[in-house]
């Protein structure tokens, strides 16, 4: 006999299972963590700036701003954009026109 395998509820299982870490994820303050260390970096970058200028020395935005842009994107994230594009094209045009539509007829 086969055995019957419950699918939803093991979707549910993981679901709550990714709900609990990103909850005591955030619970314990490493989200706001890694923003405060971005903030420090930043707040020592501004002193040297200052520093500098003071001294007198040339001064430089690329010595002092750091560029931490990753591109995470893929196959599938651009297809996801392609995908958002075209419905927001679709939902923008389709209300735009059913509402032209209701002011002919009503106004």
């Amino acid at each position: 006999m086969k055995k019957k395998r419950n699918w939803p509820l093991r979707l549910l299982f993981i679901a709550f299972i990714v709900f609990l870490g990103l909850y005591i994820a955030s619970i314990s303050g490493y989200y706001e963590a890694q923003v405060g260390n971005k903030v420090a970096l930043t707040d020592e970058a501004i002193r040297k700036f200052e520093e500098d200028v003071l001294e007198g020395k040339s001064v430089d935005i690329k010595s002092y701003v750091t560029k931490d842009n990753k591109d995470y994107s893929n196959k599938f994230t651009d297809a996801g954009d392609k995908i958002s594009e075209s419905i927001q094209k679709v939902l923008t045009d389709g209300i735009g026109g059913l509402w032209d539509a209701l002011k002919v007829l009503f106004f």
